[in-house]
């Protein structure tokens, strides 16, 4: 009998940053490899971000124990920009990763 594999998450890409619909939508996106499936939680400075109209978590199944983790924010304002952290949790451990969003006068 095969044991299941049990890992610890860990992130095979950090988050990167995406701009679609010319900057009104932000994507932010890593890659996590689980097992079991992690608990995500993203996070603007302190504040635990929760789906809403604007912001939306995804979390995607693309190969073996391997997931493509999603945040995107719609309706980009100044006021989203700051400290972006993804936290990826199992039983097995925590690990997590940070990004900055900083805007640029035009």
């Amino acid at each position: 009998m095969g044991v299941a594999e049990e890992l610890a998450p860990s992130f095979t890409q950090k988050p990167q940053l995406r701009q679609e619909d010319e900057g009104n939508r932000l994507v932010f996106e890593c890659k996590v490899l689980s097992s079991p499936k992690p608990e995500i939680a993203w996070f603007r400075g302190e504040t635990q971000l929760v789906e809403d109209s604007r912001t939306s978590v995804k979390i995607q199944t693309i190969g073996s124990n391997l997931f493509l983790v999603v945040l995107e924010l719609d309706d980009v304002i100044e006021t989203d920009a700051g400290h972006y952290k993804v936290k990826a949790k199992n039983k097995f451990g925590e690990v997590a990763a940070s990004i900055n969003l900083n805007f640029s006068r035009k």
